[in-house]
C-alpha cells in the first residue's frame, strides 16, 4: 500500500511516497476508524496533516506525532477524516420527514459548516418517516441513523480532483441465501480461518421499548417499539422529552419520531454475536477483490455447531516486516465496561 502525505490544502508534502516501517490501518464499517504509521524522522514534515493512500477508501488526518531519538523514527497516528463530522453539531433543531439516507444527508448539508466535504449521490431507500435531532455531533447521528438500516457512511478523498465526497453506502451481500454477488464463506473446511474469537453475549439484550416524550403525568405522551415478535419482552424505558413535539406536529407524527429514535436505540441493546479471525488475504478468497469491509458472509464455527451470516464491521490491517495481516471482525461491536455501565 503506497501512502502519501499531505498537508491543510491536501497538497503532497515529504517525500513523493512515505517509506513506512510499520503500518496499521483499522478500518471500521459502524464506527470511526484509526491508523498510525512509522517512518524515519528524517523523512517528517511539520506540515504534514492528511495521510492519503489511493489503495484504500480512507484518509487518515495526523492527531498524534512520536518521535523517539533512539532509533530516529516518528509516528503518525489519528483518526480517518470521517472523525471531522464529531467536530459538527446538529443545532438548532434539524426536523425532516425522508428515509434514513436522506435525513443523514441533508442534516450533513445543512451542519458541516466549513468542511471541505460534497455530498456524493446515494440509494435514498427504505420509508420516509418523521425523524428529529437536536445536539447531537453529525459523526454519532449518521451512524446511529444509518446502522439501524445496515448502512455506513464514508469520506473519500479523491487527489486528482481535489475533492472529498461524503458517501452513504452498502456492503454486498454474498452470503448464499442471495444469488446476484458471489459466495464467500469463511470456514475451517475452506482453511481461510485463523485463530477464532467468538462471543455471544445476551446479557444486555431489549426487544420492547417504551418510549417517554414531552409532557407531564397523564398528558405525557407514550409511544411502544415491539421488536420480540409476540414472544418473550425483555423490556427497556427510553426517556425522549428531547424530541420536540413542535407547532403543527401531530401526536401520531411525534410518535413516529419517538419510534424511529427506538429504532436506533434498539443497536445499544443487542443480542451481540461477535466473531474475530485472522484471514490470509491473498489466498482462496481475496481481500478487496472477493470480500471488503460491510460485506456480509457466511462464516462456519465447527466447534460451536454454528453458522452466522454476517456482516464484516471491521478489518485491522498491519504491515511489519514485509508481512501484510488482515483480521477481519464480524456482527456486533462488543461493547467495553464503561458502555455497558452507561446502557444499564
Amino acid at each position: 500500500m503506497e501512502l502519501k502525505a499531505l498537508n491543510e490544502e491536501f497538497l503532497l508534502c515529504g517525500p513523493m511516497s512515505l517509506a513506512c516501517f510499520d503500518i496499521v490501518w483499522n478500518r471500521k464499517y459502524y464506527e470511526n476508524g484509526k491508523f498510525s504509521v512509522q517512518i524515519k524522522a528524517s523523512d517528517y514534515d511539520p506540515d504534514m496533516k492528511y495521510i492519503y493512500t489511493a489503495d484504500r477508501p480512507e484518509t487518515g488526518c495526523i492527531e498524534q506525532v512520536q518521535y523517539t531519538q533512539d532509533d530516529s523514527m516518528i509516528v503518525l497516528s489519528g483518526f480517518f477524516y470521517e472523525r471531522r463530522l464529531n467536530d459538527k453539531v446538529v443545532y438548532p433543531t434539524f426536523k425532516e420527514r425522508a428515509t434514513r439516507s436522506k435525513f443523514v444527508a441533508d442534516a450533513v448539508e445543512t451542519y458541516m459548516d466549513d468542511l471541505p466535504i460534497e455530498v456524493g449521490d446515494y440509494t435514498n431507500a427504505g420509508t420516509a418517516a418523521t425523524r428529529q435531532d437536536t445536539g447531537s455531533n453529525l459523526d454519532d447521528l449518521a451512524h446511529s441513523v444509518l446502522k439501524a438500516e445496515e448502512r455506513a457512511y464514508r469520506c473519500v478523498y479523491v487527489y486528482e480532483d481535489n475533492q472529498m465526497t461524503f458517501q452513504i453506502y452498502q456492503g454486498l451481500d454474498r452470503t448464499q441465501s442471495q444469488n446476484v454477488n458471489n459466495f464467500v464463506t469463511f470456514s475451517k473446511g475452506f482453511r481461510n480461518i485463523r485463530n477464532a474469537r467468538v462471543t455471544e453475549d445476551s446479557s444486555n439484550f431489549k426487544n420492547y421499548f417504551i418510549c417517554g416524550g414531552q409532557g407531564q403525568g397523564s398528558s405525557r405522551i407514550y409511544a411502544v417499539l415491539d421488536l420480540s415478535g409476540g414472544g418473550y419482552k425483555r423490556m427497556q424505558f427510553l426517556d425522549m422529552r428531547d424530541i420536540e413535539k413542535t407547532d403543527g406536529m401531530t401526536t401520531e407524527e411525534y410518535q413516529e419520531a419517538m419510534i424511529e429514535r427506538a429504532y436506533e436505540k434498539a443497536a445499544e441493546y443487542a443480542d451481540i454475536h461477535n466473531l474475530e479471525f485472522d484471514a490470509d488475504a491473498n489466498e482462496g478468497f481475496v481481500y478487496l477483490e472477493d470480500y471488503d469491509l460491510g460485506d456480509k458472509c457466511d462464516i462456519i464455527i465447527d466447534e460451536l455447531q454454528r453458522s452466522y451470516e454476517a456482516r464484516i464491521i471491521e478489518v485491522l490491517e498491519t504491515w511489519s516486516k514485509g508481512i501484510h495481516q488482515v483480521t477481519l471482525t464480524f456482527g456486533d461491536k462488543i461493547p467495553t465496561q464503561y458502555e455497558k455501565a452507561r446502557l444499564r
